[in-house]
This record gives C-alpha cells, structure tokens and sequence, in this order.
C-alpha cells in the first residue's frame, strides 16, 4: 500500500514539473543542489529523444522520469562551466553511457582552474565561509577529473537534434567566456546570462561587464517577444517582459549599460 502511495505521489510530483508543452517537445524542470540551479529536461514526443541541460547536482526525479518513459536521453548540454551547473555529470553519464556531454571549449579549460581562481580572488574565507555547509563543501572537494572530456564541443549557431526537434546554440560569454543558450521551438535555455528581471553576475572568472551587456542584448534582438526563458537560477520569464522589465540591460541602456558608459569616459 505505502508503495502504490509513494508512487502516486511521484507523478503527481512530476506532472508538477512540467514547465512547457507542445505538439512537438515538453520541458520539465528541477531545482537541484545547494545554489538552487535549475536543470531542464527536454524531449521529443514522437521519437522520445531527450536533453538534459545543466545538471548541477541530483537529479533523481528527471532521471527516474527518463527511465520511466523510456526516452533516449541523447545530451547532456551545459550552459557554462560552473561547478553548480555541472556537479551531477558524472553520475548521469554512468548512468546513462550512450549521452554526449556538450560544452564550449573555453568553458571547458576553465572547469579545471575554478577553484585556484575563486581561491585567488575570493579568498581562504570565502572557502571557508561556505564549508560550513556540507553541501558547499561537496561542490569545493569536487574532483574535476570526473567531469573527463565532452563528446561535443559546441560553436556558436551550431545545430543539435533530438529527433525532429532542433536545438540551437547562442554563444553569449560574459558571465563565463563563452556562456552557452539553447534554444528550440520558443523556449530559450539562458543558463546564467539572463534572469527573471535582472542578468548574470561578472564577478567571475574572464566575466565581462561589456560582453554580459552584449549578450543580454543580442537575445532582446535575436527572439520574439513570446519566447520563453528558463533561467539558470529562479523563476522563469519572457524576452519581451525582459526588454520591459528588467533594468539591469535594457535594449537600448539600463544601469549596467550605464555603469560601463561612465567607466570608458
């Protein structure tokens, strides 16, 4: 009895998931790890072929999900290096042998120098501010030999296909050097350039005020204003309440566009 309850209570739990549905493809989403980043799973409905993007932690519930429909999980597809975005890789890729892991190659190279960075330029407190959590501290002791080479290393305006679905890449550095969004159908997968009402921070290694500014601002260009974003952290949004709404970048200034202006002159 406790079982059939417990797995009532898991569909229920991913039905709540869904985050968007077409004819075509459906997103599901969950939070994971100790930053609360947000990992997307995306699928073709007719030929079940499915994309994880950014697992940064456990991701059971999509994973028991993949499992339980039978999809042909295909990419494993990161937006940018950072450890809280890419801390459950190993385990999804033993678990799943066939998955390609897709990432930039500059991203890649700084997988493995984060941690002398970090430590370079926040300093011995900073680490030891965040052991405290034991969770953190499992982020810090990550052994970056796990992650081992991507089968893919993706370019900008670079084609993947998940069936009949295509996904395409925008390379956006600024929070990272060359930040990776995907996207397919009208949904965008915007990892850490773009939030609900503000953007990425540049406090990061080879972050860029000027080049996060350009980033924001080629997607505001590049997408209808329908288009759905599913951010790296938080709630999700839309290009077109962005361009309203979010005044850190605006299509035409916003206060970082401006704080970058007073600093050339």
């Amino acid at each position: 009895m406790k079982k059939n309850v417990f797995s009532l209570l898991a569909l229920f739990f991913l039905f709540t998931l869904e985050s968007f549905a077409s004819d075509q493809f459906k997103v599901l989403h969950q939070v994971t790890g100790p930053i609360e980043t947000n990992c997307y799973l995306i699928y073709d409905l007719e030929s079940k072929d499915a994309a994880l993007v950014d697992p940064g932690g456990p991701v059971t519930t999509l994973t028991d999900f993949i499992k339980a429909k039978r999809l042909k999980l295909k990419y494993i597809l990161i937006t940018h290096q950072h450890i809280d975005h890419t801390f459950g890789v190993p385990d999804i890729r033993s678990m799943f042998p066939q998955v390609k892991l897709c990432m930039h190659k500059d991203e890649y190279r700084d997988f493995f120098t984060q941690k002398e960075w970090a430590l370079k330029n926040y300093g011995p407190q900073w680490f030891a501010e965040g052991r405290k959590n034991p969770e953190i501290a499992k982020l810090f002791d990550f052994d970056e030999k796990l992650l081992k080479m991507p089968e893919i290393f993706v370019e900008d305006n670079q084609t993947l296909e998940l069936g009949s679905l295509k996904i395409r890449t925008i390379i956006c550095p600024g929070h990272s050097p060359a930040g990776t969004c995907y996207a397919a159908g009208n949904v965008l997968f915007s990892g850490d350039v773009l939030f609900y009402r503000t953007v990425g921070r540049i406090d990061t290694q080879n972050g860029s005020k000027e080049e996060q500014i350009k980033s924001v601002r080629k997607l505001y260009s590049m997408f209808p204003d329908a288009t759905v974003v599913y951010p790296g952290h938080g709630q999700f949004t839309d290009i077109g309440s962005e361009k309203r709404e979010n005044q850190r970048i605006t299509p035409a200034g916003g206060e970082w566009c401006a704080t970058a202006q007073a600093k050339s002159n």
